[in-house]
């Protein structure tokens, strides 16, 4: 059975999209159906590699000459293993990290400073910049309701501390930090007094 489907081209080409379906098809079971760093998407993936790899082999072959049995087993256990050591170095380490960081670093954006990218106004919604370490994140921003003063706009180019985050949006007020503040002022220890 094997080595009619290896020996003609036609068979090639439908197993090859055979193993693609069955590889989308099982895209939702990817977690039910796993073996840690392999699941069954994985597995339809690795046949329609192998069976591509075998359907070109058998294209740049002489008239008449098939791919072996043994040289396919061969390609499948590689492309298998091949999937694995992607699972394992490259897409689970990624996958954990985004993850981790996604959902994490927006909460701890809370207390950050920023500016305003774009303006923010009392009932829409705006776009802020806000620093952390050597990188800038932007996110979409509200003004946040404090309850003794309400604030109708904030425009671009504006500092901000923020103050809240839900749902993935950061509440920001107008902030002036005591270094910048001070930074702006104009000294006076060298300007003659008048008399």
């Amino acid at each position: 059975m094997i080595d009619v489907i290896l020996s003609n081209q036609t068979y090639m080409q439908l197993a090859f999209v055979t193993f693609l379906f069955l590889a989308l098809l099982t895209l939702p079971l990817r977690d039910i159906v796993t073996v840690g760093f392999f699941d069954i998407s994985d597995l339809f993936v690795s046949f329609m590699i192998a069976v591509f790899i075998g359907y070109m082999i058998n294209e740049l072959m002489p008239a008449n000459t098939a791919i072996s049995i043994g040289l396919f087993m061969f390609i499948v256990v590689s492309v298998v293993t091949g999937v694995v050591l992607l699972n394992i170095f490259v897409i689970i380490p990624f996958r954990s990290r985004s993850e981790n960081s996604s959902a994490t670093s927006i909460q701890q954006l809370e207390g950050k400073e920023g500016t305003v990218s774009v303006s923010i106004t009392a009932d829409g919604v705006g776009e802020v910049i806000v620093y952390t370490g050597f990188t800038k994140i932007n996110k979409m921003a509200k003004i946040y309701e404090s309850g003794n003063e309400s604030i109708a706009f904030i425009e671009q180019g504006t500092n901000i501390l923020v103050m809240d985050v839900k749902d993935s949006i950061l509440y920001v007020i107008p902030y002036t930090n005591t270094i910048q503040a001070t930074n702006k002022q104009t000294p006076t220890w060298n300007t003659k007094h008048k008399k």
